[in-house]
């Protein structure tokens, strides 16, 4: 059974491909969309949300929710909507699509120079190294290296890797949320062997995600570099002035 918010979310975004809302167009608030749908303001939230993570409406602090978006791209965003916690890409992606994972690799081995000063280890102190080849609805979108403080999780199955979410896991395992996230976006191309792992052309252009996960209480626990197809995602950064 299809849970309720993935039904209003498909119904208000049908809309919005029916063009009953135009591009810029406001639309009722949670309020409004909550009684009319008969729901709780939090299961109307859930649906706006995930209409935010596939970029048919944006926020606008003090004035409302506005329509982004009016074409089904197959495009998905980078860095979008906000969580108690930090969702990771399972999560984040499992309501819009189907999310599977193909491990490549999962190894202890002794943290390199640069994860060692992101992570604030010492060199050689044990991470696991893990490579995954990231796919929604079937079709690979990104390549996925992590190194994992073996001191914050001990032990990580390649079931979880391959099934299920890390990130969920985690935050099981250690009693904690994850909660910052901090990263830099550049661009580049896939070489022959990234683009071989994507089957696709090597010099494809690229979106290039390094950036260092902690949990709650501020330890650093991943350091991550995500190797994304620039024609499956896209970036959406939020500031607010004063």
């Amino acid at each position: 059974m299809t849970a309720r918010y993935i039904e209003i979310k498909n119904s208000i975004k049908d809309a919005i491909l029916e063009k009953k809302y135009a591009l810029g167009d406001k639309i009722p608030s949670e309020r409004e969309l909550a009684a009319q749908y008969n729901v709780t303001r939090v299961t109307l939230q859930k649906a706006m949300h995930t209409l935010e993570q596939e970029g048919f409406i944006e926020r606008v602090h003090g004035k409302g929710m506005f329509v982004s978006r009016v074409l089904q791209d197959n495009v998905f965003m980078l860095n979008n909507g906000s969580s108690s916690s930090i969702l990771g890409f399972s999560r984040e992606f499992q309501l819009q699509a189907k999310v599977t994972s193909r491990l490549i690799v999962a190894q202890i081995l002794p943290a390199p120079t640069l994860v060692a000063q992101h992570l604030g280890i010492t060199d050689k102190h044990p991470v696991h190294y893990i490579r995954r080849v990231r796919m929604i609805n079937d079709e690979p979108v990104l390549v996925e290296d992590s190194w994992i403080d073996c001191a914050v999780i001990d032990v990580i199955e390649n079931s979880v890797l391959e099934t299920g979410s890390l990130y969920e896991y985690i935050e099981v395992k250690t009693s904690k949320k994850i909660k910052f996230y901090n990263s830099v976006i550049e661009a580049d191309i896939f070489d022959d062997a990234l683009a071989a792992l994507l089957v696709i052309p090597a010099g494809k252009p690229m979106l290039k995600v390094t950036g260092v996960t902690k949990l709650e209480d501020g330890t650093p626990f991943n350091y991550s570099c995500s190797y994304n197809r620039a024609d499956k995602f896209k970036v959406k950064n939020s500031w607010v002035g004063k």
